[in-house]
Order: structure tokens, then C-alpha cells, then sequence
């Protein structure tokens, strides 16, 4: 038997809740314990294998109400063989919509049994004043809770009975993601290549150009040490507003059992 703790994770927000949960198997399971960080790119292009005794903790964010589209092509190439699985989703404070649904319907496809599955809280990619702070310390104590009740499922081996938030077909995915990636201030920047590092799409090039394929995930504004990253385009300054004004109440973990 191993334990994988398996997530995406740019802005480590998802990465906090899946360790969380994980610490709380790996004390009951005594087990191998492998993270697999889909973040990644490099972590995306290996297989992971599974057998039946195996235990999944799958993580991802929702980017408008769905999987981000290179977590839900991965998932397409897992094998789960029987393998048991507890599935989370991580939004911004505003909903999580048909993307916990999307993530438990594709691992039971690809062979695992999907024992429970919850929705968490952390800071919105767009602006950090939804959801700030998030996963916080109620945020994790919560994690542990859903972890020991889902334990109790995993060993089991029963598939989620609750019924999970959704709808099939999910809802479109964006025809198109932000017009440009997160502009640079070069008055700060002092091209240490941060964010070069950590960008899960390898969107931006060694000049600091836009490569065309930003998915919006917020890591190079979030890890740069000079600050010198920020969103500029008028869409995603529009979405951030509506947010700040719709979306500032504070919203609970759902678990689904």
C-alpha cells in the first residue's frame, strides 16, 4: 500500500489542504507516502502507477467553476485500478460550481473509487481581498476533521454516497483565458526569473515575454520578491471588482461523505 498525495497548486493554496489531509492518513496508514506535485509541468508528462491497495489524495483550484484543463488532461491518463481516493477542491470564495463534481466523476473513469470528497477555501488568484489569508487556521482544523471522517470512508471502501454540487454537461470552460498574462514592472523587476520558476505552464520566456498561454493561476504575481508582478487586463480588473463586491462573506468547507 502507498498513499499519494497528489495536487496542482500554484499559489500552494491547494498544496496546504491536501498535506493537511494527508498528515491525518499517513498517522492512521503508517504507510509509503509519495507527493506528486502536478504543478510541475515535468510531473505531468510521467505516469504515476496505482494498484487496488493504494490511497489517492487529489487536490486541485477551480478556475471559472471547473478544472484547470491541464489537471482534468492529466487525470485522463491515470490508471486507478481499484485504487481508493478522497477528492477536494479548492476555490477562490465564491463557488466551486460543477469543478468537485468534474474532479470525482473523471477518477471514477479512470478506476478509483472516490470515497469522499470536500470544497475549501483559499485567497482568490485575482485579488487578494477575497478569501485573504485562506486556507487559515479554521481552514486546516476543518481539513483535519474532513480528513478523519473521510479516513473512516476510505477504509471502507465505499464510494461517496453524498451527492456532490454540479452539472453534467459541466458548464463551458472560458473560450479563451486573460488576454495577456500579468504584466511586469521593470522600474522593480530584477530578473531573478522567479517567475519563470513557477509557472505551471511555462508561459513566460527568458526575456519575460508572454508565450500566449496564461492560465490566470497567479503564481508569478504571488512569488515575486520584488512585487514587480501585476494583473493589468480590463477583463480580469472587472472580475476582481465584481468579486470584491459579491463575494467578501466568508464561506464554510462542505464535505461530501
Amino acid at each position: 500500500m502507498k498513499l499519494v498525495l497528489m495536487y496542482f497548486s500554484p499559489t500552494h493554496s491547494t498544496k496546504k489542504i491536501v498535506a493537511r489531509i494527508g498528515k491525518v492518513f499517513f498517522e492512521k496508514l503508517l504507510c509509503e507516502t509519495k507527493p506528486v506535485d502536478l504543478t510541475k509541468l515535468a510531473v505531468r508528462m510521467c505516469s504515476c502507477p496505482f494498484d487496488k491497495e493504494d490511497v489517492l489524495v487529489f487536490g486541485a483550484p477551480v478556475y471559472a467553476g471547473r478544472l484547470p484543463v491541464c489537471v482534468s488532461d492529466y487525470i485522463k491518463t491515470l490508471q486507478g485500478n481499484g485504487a481508493r481516493a478522497v477528492a477536494v477542491s479548492v476555490y477562490g470564495n465564491r463557488d466551486f460550481d460543477d469543478a468537485l463534481l468534474e474532479t470525482c466523476d473523471l477518477l471514477t473513469e479512470r478506476g478509483f473509487t472516490v470515497c469522499a470528497a470536500g470544497a475549501f477555501i483559499g485567497e482568490h488568484s485575482y485579488t487578494s481581498a477575497v478569501g485573504t489569508g485562506r486556507p487559515d487556521t479554521d481552514d486546516l482544523l476543518a481539513a483535519d476533521a474532513f480528513a478523519i471522517a473521510a479516513y473512516e470512508k476510505v477504509a471502507s471502501g465505499i464510494a461517496v454516497r453524498k451527492k456532490i454540487p454540479g452539472n453534467f454537461p459541466y458548464k463551458p470552460l472560458p473560450q479563451a483565458g486573460p488576454k495577456a498574462m500579468p504584466a511586469v514592472d521593470f522600474s522593480k523587476c530584477v530578473h531573478c526569473d522567479t517567475c519563470i520558476s513557477v509557472c505551471p505552464v511555462c508561459n513566460i520566456a527568458a526575456d519575460l515575454s508572454d508565450l500566449g498561454r496564461c492560465i490566470g493561476c497567479a503564481a508569478c504575481v504571488r512569488f515575486c520578491p520584488q512585487s514587480a508582478r501585476s494583473f493589468k487586463d480590463e477583463g480580469i480588473a472587472r472580475v476582481a471588482k465584481k468579486l470584491e463586491e459579491t463575494c467578501s462573506q466568508r464561506r464554510s468547507p462542505k464535505f461530501f461523505l
